[in-house]
């Protein structure tokens, strides 16, 4: 069972989350933190020093779960086959597939990234909180680069293209594809970027080069 202290903490988190997805981080300041929980200061204070603990603690929350979600989403498509292209593919399907599930669950997407809403705001963000960005950006970027140079060790690629920003571009579709979807109120933008972009490395690459181990 978790302790008293750690459910007000984890509120305080999830509410200030939800904020800064809705208002952006510097609209979100402590006392509309307050509002939203039914917290006092005193409790708010007993957990975080300031605004500053506050943003580190959310930031670094966020990229654990999203380190958590490539790495899980990836080791399921590698138990489903052994094919370094057909795990790719079935990885975009798994995010797709969580998407939906979301849409139908709850009605919506979720309104958004939160890096991207720090990104329009990155110098009132602390050096920490965005180094912690930084490394998981990365951390995804080095994820999917990894899957891919798997790839062409089997699968010869079709025209030149740089894996790293081929890796990056699942990154940018995804956040691209959430910002459209709030300007649009189209929750399925997301999802229609990712199938796009699934399509796109499908065609990227030639049949299996002889001799490839599967």
């Amino acid at each position: 069972m978790a302790k008293r202290g750690d459910v007000t903490r984890e509120k305080i988190l999830q509410a200030t989350e939800d904020l800064i997805l809705e208002s952006g981080f510097s609209a979100t300041s402590i006392d509309r933190v307050l509002e939203s929980t039914g917290l006092t200061k005193g409790a708010f204070f007993y957990h975080f020093k300031n605004k500053e603990a506050l943003t580190r603690a959310v930031i670094d929350r966020y990229s654990r779960r999203e380190q958590l979600q490539i790495t899980a989403v990836l080791d399921r498509a590698r138990n489903m086959t052994r094919d370094p292209l057909q795990q790719l593919l079935i990885c975009i399907g798994l995010l797709i597939e969580g998407m939906e599930t979301e849409i139908r669950e709850a009605g919506r997407l979720n309104p958004g990234c939160l890096y991207g809403s720090y990104a329009y705001e990155l110098p009132v963000v602390d050096s920490e909180a965005r180094q912690t960005m930084r490394e998981t950006v990365v951390a995804w970027r080095t994820a999917i680069r990894r899957q891919l140079d798997r790839i062409v060790e089997r699968y010869p690629l079709r025209s030149e293209v740089d894996l790293d920003t081929l890796a990056d571009n699942l990154l940018a579709v995804l956040e691209g594809g959430l910002i459209l979807g709030r300007l649009l109120d189209d929750a399925q933008q997301t999802i229609e970027q990712l199938k796009l972009y699934r399509n796109h490395v499908e065609l990227l690459f030639s049949s299996p080069r002889e001799g490839a181990r599967s």
